[in-house]
């Protein structure tokens, strides 16, 4: 299975367009640092405070012209954000990122901590659990770190990461994935289409039974822990919750099987916020093995091209091989490592 947001948008806007909340968190003497630090929700008066900040750290994170261009779209907004203070002094920013349409986030997209402060971990924990406890109850939310792809070689890479995951796990996330994003565009050779392969349209119902099939020996972090918690077949419901949300044409996922009807495994291209995506891809566990991945990859990479989308994205966990493999083979190339942190 593919991951999904996988890129930002880049739109001209000079003015912010925030709205004003209030909430403040003090951390506690037991957090170790020097002086007390507050922790609040930004304000419609906090531009200055969100956009003035600049990074060293080799780790991708939002500055003050994306932050504004997605301000004017509502994908970051005032009450999404939080300020870490001492001293009258920001030394900490959250920006949680989500849908124009929706009320509740869906990431957080960036977490900075001025460079001069000993404790990071601490002020990115705090800041965090203040995110995590606000929107409350809903839809399980996640921390995005993107990294280059031989980010274990740096060590300044390697610290950014670490104090990120350590202010994550204490901040109220729980599970940690590596995920490898890729990306294609027309120009790049496209892998020839299926020739054993016939794909259809099918109802809800028969991808809700699919979603719940391949489960069965999935690779994927994210399928093993949810069907270890909850089950298979909450699985299935979630997910295909969870991919009708998704932007995209619903009439593009399609059932793939051989010519004798037997049924092989599917296909959900959709659309991240910003380019079509390699959404989701399944191959029934009887079938595996045999290569489909690679017809169910080419179909997709044909119906996006096919409807007029020149550049293609997909992420899958890093310790998923033949997923990372089949991209590979249908003239991707990879783009960045992402540390997900899930609630």
């Amino acid at each position: 299975m593919a991951a999904l947001r996988c890129g930002r948008a880049a739109m001209a806007r000079s003015t912010m367009m925030w709205q004003s909340s209030a909430v403040s968190v003090m951390l506690s003497a037991m957090t170790k640092l020097n002086s007390p630090v507050s922790v609040r929700r930004a304000r419609s008066t906090d531009e200055d405070l969100l956009t003035g900040w600049s990074s060293a750290e080799p780790v991708a994170w939002i500055d003050s012209s994306q932050l504004q261009a997605e301000a004017a779209t509502r994908n970051y907004r005032a009450e999404w954000s939080w300020i870490a203070e001492r001293n009258g002094r920001a030394v900490g920013r959250a920006l949680w990122w989500g849908s124009a349409t929706k009320e509740r986030p869906a990431t957080l997209d960036c977490l900075l901590v001025a460079d001069t402060d000993d404790s990071p971990a601490t002020i990115g924990a705090a800041l965090i659990r203040a995110g995590l406890e606000s929107f409350g109850p809903g839809a399980a939310l996640e921390f995005k770190v993107d990294v280059d792809v031989d980010w274990v070689s740096d060590p300044a890479a390697v610290h950014a990461v670490r104090w990120r995951e350590t202010a994550a796990r204490d901040g109220g996330f729980r599970r940690t994935t590596e995920r490898v994003s890729f990306a294609r565009t027309e120009a790049d050779p496209s892998p020839a289409r299926s020739q054993r392969l016939l794909f259809s349209a099918a109802a809800d119902d028969e991808f809700r039974t699919m979603f719940a099939r391949v489960a069965e020996g999935s690779l994927d972090a994210h399928t093993l822990d949810m069907v270890a918690r909850e089950g298979v077949h909450a699985l299935a419901a979630d997910d295909l919750e969870f991919y009708l949300s998704l932007p995209g044409d619903r009439s593009a996922w399609q059932i793939a099987t051989l010519r004798d009807g037997t049924a092989v495994g599917f296909v959900i291209p959709t659309r991240t916020a910003y380019d079509a995506s390699i959404s989701y891809l399944g191959v029934l566990p009887e079938h595996r093995g045999n290569g489909y991945v690679h017809d169910l990859l080419a179909e997709m990479v044909h119906v996006h091209h096919n409807n007029g989308q020149q550049r293609i994205v997909g992420t899958t966990d890093a310790a998923n091989s033949p997923m990372r493999a089949a991209f590979d083979r249908a003239g991707f190339s990879v783009t960045r490592v992402r540390i997900v942190h899930e609630q």
